[in-house]
């Protein structure tokens, strides 16, 4: 177990492992060294809140992140438990690399445009967990966690307990999601190996995901971006969540790398489109995608490219709306 010097403090609420997969050292897929641990994964970002971008792409270990984040705190203020979280985390993104590849190996062959089921459900459900994972680790999240916590428990326990309660309540699902021989949701939308009361955000974030149509798409150009929170969900109230109140998605917008995304669709647009299907994205859909993943930002966008007068367009759209009180997309709506 880590201690002292050995432990990880710059924990990211945005895994690097994700983050490569945005970086222009991963498209060059010719080479077998492409996604080796010694190449340096560099991303271009734009910070919504100061309205610049960067000259240069910057290491993806030097974003999203914050200091200890996840670690559990004793009455004195020390850790305790190194590393427990940001250790399970770990095992977490192997898995979703993992996934990421067995996607990445179907996608970009034609005849599966033509299939009618092209994810697996074990890739839809592991999915599905990552994406409520990636949600629920935000400072953003954990953070109105904290706030809902407060309400909860008034006075009786201090900010330090709180921390602690919602670090591990909020990320308890992790063990669950990185079992290999185990569905964490049967076919009633239950949960296994989770008990009700351990967290009712669980069920708010994964049962409205179950049963909208799913699919990938293929960007040929390479041009997707991401976010420092890269999960964009339309009509789902983040207060509701975290008050354990379900919600009725109408879309999910998850790019994946800068080639592929994930876009789930529910509501009264869920039929349609087809139930689970591989496409291929289009510039409205690449610029929906882009206006996505700005709409959905705490602050930082990124790319494997710096952004031209048409991507700035965008974002000085979504910002205008931000400004009236708008946060949805619009352009595919």
């Amino acid at each position: 177990m880590p201690n002292g010097s050995n432990r990880t403090e710059k924990q990211h609420y945005v895994p690097r492992v994700y983050l490569k997969g945005f970086a222009p050292q991963y498209l060059d897929k010719c080479s077998e060294n492409s996604k080796s641990s010694k190449i340096k994964y560099c991303v271009f970002y734009y910070d919504l809140q100061e309205r610049t971008q960067s000259n240069i792409a910057v290491p993806i270990y030097s974003v999203c992140f914050e200091r200890n984040l996840y670690e559990v705190t004793g009455k004195s203020g020390e850790i305790v438990y190194d590393n427990r979280l940001e250790n399970r985390f770990s095992r977490l993104e192997s898995r979703y690399a993992e996934l990421r590849t067995n996607i990445e190996n179907k996608a970009f062959i034609k005849e599966n445009y033509k299939t009618k089921s092209f994810l697996t459900s074990d890739e839809k459900l592991h999915l599905m967990g990552y994406m409520t994972i990636q949600l629920l680790r935000t400072p953003t999240i954990l953070n109105l966690a904290l706030k809902v916590a407060k309400e909860v428990w008034k006075n009786d326990k201090s900010e330090e307990q709180l921390k602690n309660i919602v670090r591990i309540q909020c990320l308890s699902f992790i063990d669950t999601y990185c079992r290999n021989d185990e569905k964490y949701v049967d076919n009633n939308k239950k949960f296994v190996g989770i008990s009700d009361n351990q967290f009712e955000i669980l069920g708010s974030i994964i049962r409205p995901m179950v049963g909208m149509s799913f699919m990938i798409g293929v960007d040929n150009k390479s041009r997707l971006i991401t976010s420092d929170n890269p999960v964009y969900i339309r009509n789902s109230n983040k207060e509701c969540l975290m008050k354990g109140e379900d919600v009725q998605n109408d879309e999910i917008i998850f790019p994946i790398t800068a080639s592929l995304c994930l876009i789930m669709v529910g509501g009264e647009n869920k039929d349609r489109y087809p139930k689970n299907c591989l496409f291929e994205i289009t510039d409205e859909w690449r610029k929906h995608i882009f206006a996505a993943m700005c709409c959905t930002t705490d602050k930082k966008i990124f790319s494997n490219h710096k952004f031209d007068k048409d991507e700035l367009k965008i974002i000085d759209g979504v910002l205008n709306d931000k400004a009236k009180g708008d946060t949805e997309c619009h352009i595919l709506t």
